[in-house]
């Protein structure tokens, strides 16, 4: 059972990993820089190689400088990739 669940949850993961091909912008709203959010962010980065821009409306309370050093050290696959907050 867990090796058809693992195998299952790879395929997926590879579907999602494939249809991020021709991703160019996204839009996070209301982000509040806990570690669940920056982990999206991380997969979109490294999933998307056609990306541009990853657009992010803080709504936190959290150290604001702090969540965007981490945001901006995360690997990406697209070398236009930048991460706008407002």
């Amino acid at each position: 059972g867990s090796t058809c669940d693992q195998d299952q949850a790879s395929i997926q993961e590879l579907t999602l990993q494939m249809q991020m091909n021709h991703l160019i912008t996204v839009s996070v709203n209301d982000f509040r820089g806990v570690d669940h959010e920056v982990h999206f962010v991380a997969k979109l980065l490294s999933w998307a190689p056609a990306l541009e821009e990853v657009r992010i409306e803080w709504k936190g309370e959290m150290d604001r400088s702090m969540v965007i050093t981490k945001l901006l050290a995360l690997p990406r696959v697209s070398p236009r990739a930048k991460i706008i907050v407002t």
